[in-house]
């Protein structure tokens, strides 16, 4: 494989991939004249070699395996009772890794799984959540009565 395909798969510039190449950091790699052979190992791609100081690389770095959480939060829900529409907090929050996102409607463009555990709550004390590895779209960041009755064409992308 030659730089211009490595560096695509890879997600960084040639010119990065030429100087770890020159560090000999690409495992494998060889000068063939005046251009460079990479080999490819598992999962199709060429591996590179961590260096010894520095921040780690932000290549090759796989989904995580965890999925998005939904959790409607009923203290909010119930403190929201009464309250003018201005003044409506959100009571939907998606969690994906670090992520917190706040709305008041949102969809679920996939599968999900609707989880109840009364004596085994997450660290956030939710008992009942919905799990999903698919896309979830806010559809009303902002409180407007008119999207409780219809979709708006505002979509808000998480993940």
């Amino acid at each position: 494989m030659g730089t211009k395909e490595a560096s695509l798969l890879l997600g960084f510039s040639r010119k990065r991939l030429l100087d770890l190449l020159a560090e000999g950091r690409v495992k494998g790699a060889y000068k063939n004249g005046r251009f460079w052979e990479i080999p490819v190992y598992e999962d199709e791609m060429p591996i590179i070699i961590p260096g010894r100081r520095g921040p780690k690389g932000k290549w090759r770095t796989k989904k995580s395996t965890k999925p998005t959480m939904i959790h409607v939060n009923q203290s909010k829900i119930k403190g929201n009772i009464g309250k003018p529409p201005a003044k409506l907090e959100p009571v939907l929050s998606v969690k994906d890794g670090d992520r917190n996102d706040y709305g008041y409607q949102l969809n679920i463009t996939g599968p999900c799984q609707i989880i109840y555990r009364p004596y085994k709550p997450t660290a956030c004390g939710a008992r009942l959540w919905i799990n999903t590895y698919e896309r979830v779209e806010f559809i009303d960041t902002q409180f407007n009565p008119v999207t409780a009755r219809q979709p708006s064409k505002k979509i808000y992308r998480v993940g």
